[in-house]
């Protein structure tokens, strides 16, 4: 029997189940995608972690991780299954979808036994833990949580590219729905994790991590907010950003074409549905990060370089820079906002696999292959800053594209460059000519 089932091997389950499993313990990863579950099984994983594949390919060796995809009678059972928000396509407003949490809890129900021990991960609603988790395996078992069996939210803090290092160095937070509950979990966690762990209750766990990814994203608009005046009034954001953080307590970010991510874009949601009424700087702030390429899009079209039926490239598609993931990526948002404006987007990425992405309304192709994204475009548009990117010369641009205009999400590219080699460059909180004109032009219509 194992000592811990996994339940889901993907960015954080896959990565936690390997080092409980390199820390001694007997594990089964549980992932109901027979492909993940073979390809593990052969020493295969299409996850691109620094360090991952070494620890995988331990757990593996070592006997003490083993992959399927069903679960069996286990001391403990760790949950981390995604738990994403789905759009209305009418108001826009989001919806948190908990359907694999709940059924890996009602796949639980049935193997659970007095004493063990249940923990969710996944990032969850206030109250998921208790009354959906709890709750379900409660009604399919018999035993009650916190009588016959224990249970927990202990959710991570890791940073994507990142993954081993953070859950193994990274403070977490340890939310029993009893204390003893806590301090079990706390002991497992310690097997591997050298951060500092705090004990509290599951609800209060599940606030926190709400809150972190949620103070994240009104920072960041904050920082929209403020290049978006800049432009207006047209003042350089960056300078302004750079001399405002010499005060000893401001360190405002800098901004760019949004956020993305399974975190940051999503979690706020969590609260904005659940509390409606008292949330609104969450959803101005939610509303600011995804509106971000829109806006870039609306300033290229305003220099009169770019038109419907042009071809728009899109530079990057990885919600951050060199890795190759573009969950509920930025440069998604604005390629639904250029097919919107009848223009057509192509996008290009170095580390993201090529081939159909699914974005928030559509799937869009991503290609590896920048002389192809670039050949014929009108305009080009970098939103995430990769290292490849960083060598990109108005020749890069002027040697494949028919079109003059270049629009810089991240302050990146080498404007001089662009600009004596007659390019018109739109820099995200950059004021330039075609606000400025379109401003003015808009005044003498409304005093005509």
């Amino acid at each position: 029997m194992a000592e811990i089932c996994v339940y889901g091997l993907g960015y954080v389950g896959l990565p936690t189940a390997s080092l409980l499993a390199t820390a001694g313990f007997q594990v089964l990863g549980i992932d109901v995608n027979q492909q993940v579950v073979e390809a593990l099984q052969e020493g295969r994983t299409c996850l691109k972690e620094a360090g991952l594949a070494t620890v995988v390919s331990a757990a593996f060796s070592s006997g003490n991780l083993v992959a399927a995809t069903r679960g069996e009678a286990s001391e403990i059972f760790v949950i981390c299954v995604p738990t994403p928000t789905s759009a209305d396509p009418k108001t826009g407003e989001h919806g948190v979808d908990l359907r694999a949490v709940e059924s890996v809890a009602r796949a639980i129900a049935p193997l659970i036994q007095p004493g063990n021990l249940v923990i969710l991960e996944s990032t969850s609603p206030v109250g998921t833990t208790r009354n959906v988790v709890g709750r379900i395996i409660a009604e399919g078992s018999g035993l009650k949580p916190g009588v016959d069996f224990d249970l927990c939210y202990c959710p991570e803090r890791v940073l994507p590219g990142n993954t081993i290092t953070e859950l193994v160095t990274n403070s977490r937070t340890i939310g029993g729905f009893t204390p003893e509950a806590a301090h079990r979990a706390k002991a497992m966690y310690e097997r591997f994790c050298q951060g500092n762990m705090t004990i509290t209750d599951d609800q209060t766990a599940e606030l926190c991590k709400l809150m972190e990814n949620t103070y994240r994203d009104v920072n960041i608009a904050v920082a929209n907010v403020f290049a978006r005046i800049a432009e207006e009034v047209g003042v350089d954001i960056w300078k302004a950003i750079e001399f405002a953080n010499l005060h000893p307590r401001v360190k405002i970010l800098s901004p760019g074409p949004g956020v993305g991510g399974h975190c940051i874009p999503v979690d706020p949601w969590f609260l904005i549905e659940a509390y409606p009424e008292i949330s609104g700087l969450l959803r101005e702030s939610r509303h600011v990060n995804d509106t971000q390429g829109k806006r870039m899009l609306d300033r290229l079209m305003a220099t009169g370089q770019l038109a419907a039926g042009d071809k728009l490239a899109i530079l990057g598609c990885a919600y951050k820079c060199d890795i190759d993931d573009p969950r509920e990526s930025p440069a998604f948002l604005l390629a639904e906002a250029a097919l919107e404006a009848g223009l057509k987007p192509a996008i290009h990425d170095p580390v993201v696999e090529p081939g159909e992405h699914h974005g928030f309304t559509r799937t869009h192709t991503v290609s590896n292959d920048l002389e192809s994204v670039l050949d014929g475009a009108a305009a080009a548009v970098l939103v995430t800053e990769h290292k490849q990117y960083r060598t990109l010369s108005s020749r890069s641009f002027s040697d494949h594209m028919p079109g003059r205009l270049v629009g810089d999400c991240r302050n990146w590219l080498n404007h001089s460059s662009l600009t004596l080699a007659g390019f018109t460059v739109v820099t995200i909180g950059i004021g330039g000519t075609e606000v400025r004109e379109t401003r003015g032009a808009a005044k003498r219509v409304a005093h005509a």
